[in-house]
């Protein structure tokens, strides 16, 4: 028969260290300034010996902190959070933080449900990167309802509320410089496959292209833009029917519709770039590695991860008020476009 080992108490580290439980609550949260480094020793050696682990939730009951981080994804199979996530998780520990992870599905009721779940746990802050649903219509004016009525310091990362703390890539700024390497490259009849248009990176990378196709006397056609999800079927349908109305090239807003686009031109017979230039947003790990390597805007991660951690630390600390921080992408030249000019 397994036997369990006993659980060992705040009280037995006490006795075995000859101090009173309230002397190894203060030295446990850090609140025994006052007492002698010899008490202080023992009550730590007691607790190495019996193999004491504090209670968290137990903790945070008097110190009001459980260095827990809530963390609201739309989409973990999306590369781009998941490799997020992981920054986020490693710098967290780094100063001493846990998160916990939820994912919303794309579903503004889930984003809902995260949030009081996550507020149940007492989380020190919150990291938001909400669904489409949750930043349109009545399902946004819920959401913000209940974020004010939780008093627990939130930041934005990568799609936000135009007047909440957020942090993201400057997604104006990063496609211009899209569209400008498609256009200096001869090529005027541009596709684009679009994220849903409620989002603000979405809207923000559409306007980004406009820009750089008005300044070289341009304009781009609404029956050129193809909205859908950011995945990989819409990739194949928008690819699709870009190809039939006669692109000469395919502005992807990720990288994941772009491996759709290659199935759609690979289903039309046509090469890329012979036949079709395509480029991408993200630069996730598979866009090096196909046949024919993706050009993309590589998105700054880790440097976005990172400054994330830190501004929620920031409020968490008191910051009354978090300027909006936006990075830009970085452009990656590969195989996939061809240059029209030679």
């Amino acid at each position: 028969m397994r036997t369990y080992k006993k659980k060992v108490t705040i009280k037995d580290v006490a006795q075995r260290a000859g101090v009173s439980p309230t002397t190894v609550s203060m030295v446990l949260n850090g609140k025994s300034i006052s007492l002698p480094e010899s008490t202080r020793e023992r009550v730590r050696r007691a607790v190495e010996e019996l193999d004491y682990n504090t209670n968290v939730l137990a903790r945070a009951l008097v110190t009001r902190k459980t260095n827990i981080i809530g963390v609201v994804v739309p989409d973990i199979s999306n590369a781009f959070f998941s490799e997020a996530v992981r920054h986020i998780q490693v710098e967290f520990a780094k100063c001493g933080y846990d998160i916990i992870l939820c994912n919303s599905e794309e579903r503004a009721e889930n984003d809902g449900r995260y949030v009081r779940l996550l507020a149940g746990r007492n989380v020190d802050g919150l990291i938001l990167t909400p669904s489409a649903e949750a930043l349109t219509g009545e399902n946004s004016e819920r959401f913000r309802a209940l974020l004010d009525g939780l008093h627990i310091p939130y930041l934005f990362f990568d799609r936000y509320y135009s007047d909440a703390p957020r942090i993201a890539v400057d997604n104006a700024a990063s496609s211009y410089v899209a569209a400008k390497h498609l256009l200096e490259r001869g090529h005027t009849r541009i596709g684009i496959i679009a994220g849903p248009l409620t989002l603000n990176s979405s809207r923000n990378r559409l306007k980004g292209v406009r820009r750089a196709m008005e300044e070289a006397g341009l304009t781009l056609p609404d029956e050129l833009v193809y909205e859908g999800k950011y995945d990989f079927v819409t990739g194949v349908n928008g690819g699709r029917e870009l190809i039939e109305r006669g692109v000469s090239a395919i502005f992807a807003f990720s990288d994941m519709q772009a491996y759709g686009v290659y199935e759609s031109a690979k289903r039309a017979g046509k090469r890329i770039p012979t036949d079709l230039s395509v480029m991408g947003f993200d630069d996730n790990i598979y866009s090096s590695v196909l046949e024919v390597p993706l050009t993309t805007m590589r998105q700054p991660v880790e440097r976005i991860a990172k400054e994330v951690c830190h501004g929620i630390l920031a409020l968490i600390g008191g910051e009354v008020e978090l300027p909006p921080a936006y990075f830009p992408a970085q452009l990656v030249s590969r195989a996939s476009v061809r240059d029209l000019t030679k």
